[in-house]
């Protein structure tokens, strides 16, 4: 019993410590020998096919008449840019706002049902006519240059899709600004490298760019739809990359029980594509597969390890032993709890605050977990406040 209780502890720590700083360290250090011969491909072109971009807005009247005028102001030809937003199901003003600009360039869909995101996206896909599609959500904006920098990649005709850079504005009164901007500044080096590795194991849908005729329809029941439209792509034989010039901007949660929400939900459609692609990535067979494990499975499995190590070592203490690591996993805690009572203070330690952050959003993983082994994930979903 003793040496099995040693075992679930080490393991269980050596497997965070793995996914949040070895692999990242490795893949980093990696990417530094690989040869970067689709940089010099596309060097100099001035590559610029027709683009589609798709906004599914389910219920964003506060935010969509702003994200329509920075998608119209984009730095795009014209004549190559066309802007389909989905409504379906909204119950607002919604698409009463979108169809009150007067442009060309804007096609507005909308049915009194609501079927999931996934089901609106397949919809909005046969009204497409662009080469390349980008996909955005509603409460963000591009940087001026973001549909050039992502599209410059098509002309390496190896590349199926091409992800962006997404960025929290800096806000003192959004709980989740801090832990989310310096967690996806974190993911943008990871993704930096995997890109250059091969493909990215996870494109964000705020800003994500895909070739059309690689594109296949949705299964209405997904919750990740990028999650599924990666795995065609890579599965096709295409690569997927980052692009860190092409910028999405947006708010983060105003309350960080509304970030819970959202990453139960994106953890719940996690378990969803392991299901999906099991026998993709199991045994892994290729780079991308260990690289999903590494990045993505283990990352969601990590809630899991931090129980199994505060038992384990808690066990542990009736043998006289690692007292010492048990101390360190309640000072973490202690710690959390302090930034979790402090949250909605203005400049608080990150002391407190990053493991409050830690354990917040990991908790919002197992919760996951538990509503997909429930089987009530569905795939329409609360709507974080804007």
């Amino acid at each position: 019993m003793y040496l099995l209780l040693q075992i679930v502890l080490f393991l269980s720590i050596t497997l965070i410590v793995y996914n949040y700083f070895i692999y990242p360290f490795f893949i980093h250090v990696y990417s530094k020998y690989i040869a970067d011969e689709h940089e010099k491909m596309i060097s100099g072109n001035d590559y610029l096919p027709d683009v589609t971009m798709i906004i599914a807005a389910y219920n964003e009247e506060k935010v969509i008449e702003s994200k329509i005028i920075n998608s119209l102001a984009l730095d795009y030809p014209s004549a190559k840019f066309e802007l389909i937003v989905i409504s379906d199901g909204s119950d607002d003003n919604t698409h009463e706002i979108s169809k009150s600009f007067d442009s060309k360039k804007i096609k507005t869909m909308f049915q009194p049902k609501r079927q999931g995101k996934s089901a609106a996206l397949n919809r909005a896909l046969e009204e497409a006519s662009g080469e390349i599609v980008v996909f955005s959500d509603a409460n963000n904006d591009f940087s001026s240059n973001a549909i050039k920098e992502l599209v410059k990649h098509f002309y390496d005709e190896s590349i199926g899709a091409v992800t962006g850079a997404k960025h929290i504005y800096p806000s003192d009164d959004r709980e989740a600004s801090t832990g989310d901007g310096l967690y996806w500044k974190y993911e943008a080096i990871i993704k930096k490298a995997e890109s250059k590795t091969g493909s990215i194991t996870a494109a964000e849908g705020e800003i994500f760019a895909v070739k059309k005729n690689l594109l296949k329809p949705i299964n209405p029941r997904n919750i990740n739809d990028d999650a599924a439209i990666t795995f065609d792509i890579v599965k096709s034989g295409y690569r997927v990359l980052y692009e860190e010039n092409a910028r999405s901007e947006e708010e983060a949660s105003i309350d960080i029980c509304d970030d819970i929400d959202v990453k139960v939900r994106m953890t719940a459609g996690g378990y969803q594509t392991i299901k999906n692609e099991y026998k993709y990535l199991f045994p892994p067979r290729n780079f991308f597969s260990f690289s999903f494990i590494s990045h993505k499975i283990l990352r969601w499995l990590t809630p899991h390890f931090m129980i199994l190590a505060f038992v384990s070592n808690f066990l542990l203490l009736f043998y006289n032993s690692y007292f010492l690591i048990f101390a360190f996993q309640l000072l973490f805690y202690f710690l959390a709890l302090i930034g979790w009572l402090n949250r909605t203070k203005p400049n608080i330690s990150n002391i407190f605050y990053v493991p409050m952050y830690f354990v917040v959003m990991n908790y919002a993983l197992f919760l996951g977990f538990l509503k997909y082994v429930k089987g009530d994930q569905g795939v329409n979903w609360k709507k974080a406040k804007r």
